[in-house]
């Protein structure tokens, strides 16, 4: 009976060794990812539109990839100038405004009686791949204004800042 017993065993542990080697395998898995986005969104230009007691001592306004900057000379009381902003996302991926200057702080600094405005343009809002956004920025010496000093100025720099959406 003992031999019986023997070889029995051996078959059985035979069996355990090929099971155990069967769910004791490792898998191995190899792959490569590739990320080929290219993010460019910048401001393309600044032009002048409307012009409303602005006198011809206005510089030219000037830009980097996303920081516009205004030195503008008005006249008199009431007198506006406008400029159209024109941003474009020349890279392949979406963008989101996440950020622009805060022109409450701005138009509250001395002197109070010029403001700017920005319309065209809203937080969160996307740019798609090689689209075009255009801002209004206006500068604007209010009407209400009792004085006419000499040479007051407000400059700004105005940012707009993006993301990937």
């Amino acid at each position: 009976m003992k031999h019986k017993l023997i070889p029995i065993a051996i078959v059985l542990m035979s069996f355990a060794s090929v099971a155990y080697a069967s769910f004791a395998t490792t898998l191995t898995i190899n792959g490569t990812g590739t990320a080929t986005g290219n993010w460019d969104v910048q401001i393309i230009s600044i032009t002048p539109t409307a012009q409303t007691g602005a006198t011809d001592h206005v510089s030219t306004p000037s830009f980097t990839a996303t920081t516009a900057t205004f030195n503008v000379d008005l006249a008199y009381p009431g007198a506006t100038s406008s400029y159209n902003v024109v941003i474009k996302n020349q890279g392949n991926i979406t963008a989101k405004l996440s950020t622009m200057t805060d022109l409450t702080s701005l138009n509250a600094a001395a002197p109070t009686y010029l403001t700017y405005a920005i319309s065209g343009m809203t937080l969160n809002s996307t740019l798609a791949p090689n689209a075009t956004v255009t801002a209004t920025v206006t500068v604007t010496w209010a009407s209400s204004a009792t004085t006419n000093p000499s040479g007051a100025s407000k400059a700004a720099t105005i940012n707009f800042n993006y993301i990937q959406n």
